[in-house]
């Protein structure tokens, strides 16, 4: 998210929005499983406020939801959410280091898990006193996560990306600072992460950064452009393509679909301040040319219908698009869209403009506004379930009924 590279008003807007009174709370009540959609329904919720990222696991045949919170009325931290019956989600642990803004990642061995900090941590933010960067967090008995090392970086960590298939971490700082810099570290062992190498991100530092699913290749996110990496030697990673999206104002989220043809790249339109619907659009690109020198060729745009007011969008919330994911099979997606909820998507065949279900090729499945919802990611994992960590309302699950 680039809230932290926002104007000093919108950012204090945005700290007077988190800290107001909200329905979200404590943790043995839900919030109300009621709002506006087609194509999903609100099947239940674990309710705490300053929902983040999250990322999904399967452990010793139970699949879990590790979602990040930003410090809300419970202080903040990582939520452990048992989601094996995705109807009845049970949060089974919480991990009480509030960190800002918890952006949450897992690492290639499935037993370590990376939170990212790009504020110094304060008393209650366990090993991130006093620090920014990232903490490793030991996950392998999801019952009890266990802090274990800190990477100390001086311009913090906004997001962090796992390597899929080797123990690296590349930071992004999301600075504006000339010039940009990607941090790569190891974390062979992760009680103590490694720097490996510092790269330049010209002008200024990426904002997020993703694999393909091999790892050999990354994109970046870098708010005014976007990088395509060789990464194939991960210490050591190679400038292949730079450019920009047009109409962009914070390239915000950038990734590879799985099958590897396209890049899907969101802009988050007022950088999660107020901003009018339909925000920051997504962008389609095919990867053209061959994997060693990759050309991404614009092939599609989408943004919802444009009249989300009568959807039960209403103002003055930001409305854009936010963290994003893809379907294993390349075919589906789904993002939040802060105050204009989760969007469900066909991609199968990115091609023309669409806006919500009118337009070419791509097509819009559902969507879903709840209550008092603010959605920062929302993410797919098994079967016909959409899950949302939402600002507001906490960890969402929806049914897919389209």
């Amino acid at each position: 998210m680039a809230r932290k590279i926002l104007l000093v008003a919108l950012g204090a807007l945005l700290i007077a929005a988190l800290v107001l009174p909200t329905t979200a709370g404590a943790r043995d009540r839900n919030a109300p499983l009621e709002g506006v959609g087609e194509g999903l329904e609100l099947i239940a919720n674990v309710e705490y406020s300053g929902g983040t990222d999250m990322e999904f696991l399967t452990i010793k045949g139970r699949d879990y939801a590790f979602a990040g919170d930003w410090g809300g009325s419970d202080g903040g931290g990582l939520h452990v959410i048992d989601i094996t019956t995705p109807p009845k989600p049970k949060e089974v642990a919480t991990l009480d280091c509030s960190i800002s803004q918890a952006d949450i990642q897992i690492a290639a061995d499935n037993r370590t898990l990376i939170m990212a900090a790009d504020s110094t941590g304060s008393p209650d933010a366990c090993l991130m006193f006093s620090k920014k960067g990232f903490m490793t967090v030991d996950i392998s008995n999801p019952l009890k996560p266990k802090p274990l090392g800190v990477a100390e970086i001086p311009r913090g960590s906004h997001n962090t990306t796992a390597h899929p298939t080797k123990p690296y971490v590349y930071n992004s700082d999301s600075e504006l600072t000339v010039p940009g810099e990607i941090q790569i570290w190891s974390i062979k062992n992760p009680a103590k992460p490694e720097l490996v190498n510092t790269i330049s991100s010209l002008p200024h530092s990426p904002h997020d950064i993703s694999f393909n699913r091999d790892g050999t290749l990354a994109v970046t996110a870098a708010i005014s452009h976007f990088d395509i990496f060789d990464t194939r030697d991960p210490e050591n990673p190679r400038l292949l393509w730079t450019g920009q999206c047009p109409g962009c104002s914070i390239t915000h989220d950038a990734k590879f679909t799985p099958d590897g043809s396209h890049i899907i790249i969101g802009d988050e339109g007022g950088g999660g301040g107020s901003y009018p619907c339909p925000g920051g659009a997504l962008y389609f690109y095919q990867l053209q040319g061959t994997k060693a020198q990759p050309v991404p060729v614009l092939t599609s745009m989408f943004e919802p219908q444009e009249v989300l007011i009568a959807r039960g969008q209403t103002g003055p919330g930001g409305c854009t698009s936010h963290v994003l994911d893809i379907s294993e099979d390349s075919t589906k997606l789904s993002i939040s869209w802060y105050s204009a909820g989760t969007h469900y998507l066909d991609i199968s065949n990115p091609v023309g403009l669409t806006f919500g279900s009118v337009g070419l090729g791509l097509k819009e499945l559902g969507w879903f506004i709840p209550v008092n919802g603010d959605s920062w990611s929302s993410k797919m994992y098994k079967g016909p379930y959409i899950y949302s960590n939402d600002l507001n309302r906490g960890f969402d699950v929806y049914k897919i009924t389209s």
